[in-house]
């Protein structure tokens, strides 16, 4: 897997065609290489090119690569650190694999409590690169990588939530906790001329292998499930959406989402794409008589979903109400949290649609939507 006499040039040029190789494609962009370059060093470059994927023992990447396997520890204990290679131990045994771009680009690195000096150099490349076509790939999908969850509290039969839609009993059945940085919130907030965004940072719970990656490496640390409760009220005080990876068996993360700084509300609202996050499975009823017409809700709403109109029951003086677009609408409860006269709260959709059972079925739809954009597009 080493390189012997080739440039710099080459060397990143080579890693990053077989970084293509995952799931996470890298399009042709001014951006693409200068975001490498920040990250890896060209001797990291070299050693990653045509690393394994999948969990492979150090010693058979030490022997792979022609060193002890002293020497490939320490290279990859700096590389797990950054969030480029992916650390476990099995039966042992030392596991290592390549983390896919995606990780890369959005979840390791910038998940770090103290982040390298690597992570904050490749953040003003990356955030002009996610406009300038990154993000494209993710328009086709129609099952997004993370899931809508309702605050608790702001559905009106709550005994009905189902296990996977609830964001406080799904914390209380975890063993291992970990929280980290938002990620897509400390990357803008390294390139500060994208966004001013106020709100809270280490919100990012993870879980099970994830949690543990993430500790071992200290990119995050490990809180209790009492520390993780305050931290999602913490978030649905702050306006931020609850989402979940999007399938039932073994979510990793649960992240809590700003319009300013999230990925996938930056996808819908500069991009355009149909939408950010999969919807919940409940959406918003108002009771027009005792609303207020604050705005409050208005002003919460991610997605813009909300709007106060004229209203022949209202009970104001502006003869107003809040009004909500159904088919815009995430399900997130994060107006009903708030609402100073509890005139919202989330009922069940007409349709129930559950989610992927497993990451396998969610790839498997992934790949399906855009096996039918190819389609579409021939």
């Amino acid at each position: 897997m080493r390189s012997h006499f080739v440039s710099e040039k080459d060397l990143y040029s080579r890693f990053i065609a077989w970084l293509d190789k995952s799931w996470w494609h890298l399009p042709a962009s001014e951006y693409l290489v200068p975001t490498i370059q920040a990250f890896l060093t060209p001797e990291q470059a070299a050693l990653l090119t045509g690393f394994p994927f999948m969990p492979t023992a150090l010693e058979e990447i030490a022997h792979l690569n022609g060193m002890e396997s002293s020497e490939a520890e320490a290279k990859l204990a700096v590389l797990a650190r950054k969030g480029a290679v992916w650390r476990m131990e099995r039966g042992g045994r030392i596991l290592y694999s390549l983390n896919d771009a995606f990780f890369i680009f959005f979840r390791g690195p910038f998940y770090a409590m103290n982040p390298d000096e690597s992570a904050k150099a490749m953040a003003s490349p990356l955030n002009r690169y996610i406009r300038d076509g990154l993000m494209d790939q993710l328009a086709p999908a129609n099952t997004k990588a993370l899931r809508t969850i309702p605050i608790n509290r702001t559905v009106a039969d709550p005994s009905r939530v189902a296990p996977y839609e609830d964001v406080l009993g799904f914390v209380e059945s975890q063993d291992f906790i970990a929280v980290t940085k938002c990620a897509c919130r400390q990357r803008k907030r390294m390139n500060p001329e994208f966004v001013e965004c106020k709100h809270p940072e280490e919100v990012c719970l993870h879980f099970k292998d994830m949690a543990r990656y993430l500790t071992d490496t200290h990119l995050g640390r490990r809180v209790t499930k009492e520390e993780a409760r305050e931290i999602v009220n913490l978030a649905a005080d702050a306006g931020l959406v609850h989402a979940i990876s999007n399938w039932q068996k073994d979510p990793d993360t649960i992240c809590n989402c700003c319009k300013c700084s999230c990925i996938f509300f930056e996808s819908y609202h500069i991009l355009k794409h149909k939408k950010s996050h999969d919807f919940s499975n409940y959406c918003l009823k108002i009771n027009p008589k005792t609303c207020k017409a604050c705005g409050l809700c208005v002003k919460r709403c991610p997605v813009q979903a909300l709007s106060l109109k004229d209203s022949s029951v209202a009970e104001n003086e502006q003869g107003k109400a809040a009004t909500c677009e159904m088919d815009t609408c995430l399900g997130c409860g994060v107006c009903v949290h708030k609402c100073p006269t509890q005139s919202l709260c989330l009922e069940f959709r007409d349709k129930i649609l559950p989610p992927p059972k497993d990451v396998r079925e969610w790839m498997k739809r992934w790949v399906m939507d855009h096996r039918q954009k190819k389609q579409i597009g021939q």
